[in-house]
């Protein structure tokens, strides 16, 4: 290993192969329909930046510099943070999407609900009420 490697070969063929079944796994849930194009597609980009960077790790040392960060080692933690805080958000906002649209279907449902409980009660008071 020379004196300016960033990744073990070891490390970077473990890291490649984890993130391969990343990317595998989240095109898996896309094709079965488990998990939706638009809702993974941060999950897709980052997994393929992360396999870039790992593929060729002169990038990332690069990246260090540019930002400043003195040791390239630093910056994998840094990078793999990032990387979980923007698929966390991504999630995070897809959650609360969900969750707005949700209220609104129930109160709209509850609506339909007490809508047809009184046109149920309009034509039950019009009826004549039928032998048992």
């Amino acid at each position: 290993m020379s004196e300016h490697a960033i990744l073990p070969p070891g490390v970077q063929l473990l890291a490649l192969a984890v993130l391969a079944l990343v990317l595998a796994w989240v095109i898996r849930l896309i094709r079965t329909q488990r998990l939706s194009v638009r809702d993974s597609l941060t999950s897709l980009l980052t997994t393929l930046a992360a396999l870039v960077v790992t593929a060729f790790p002169a990038l990332l040392a690069a990246g260090a510099r540019l930002v400043g960060v003195q040791v390239p080692s630093n910056a994998i933690f840094g990078a793999g943070l990032v990387y979980l805080a923007v698929n966390l958000l991504s999630v995070t906002i897809a959650n609360s999407g969900n969750a707005e649209r949700t209220r609104r279907l129930a109160q709209e449902c509850a609506l339909l609900r007490a809508e047809l409980d009184r046109l149920k009660a309009r034509g039950d008071a019009g009826r004549p009420s039928s032998p048992p």
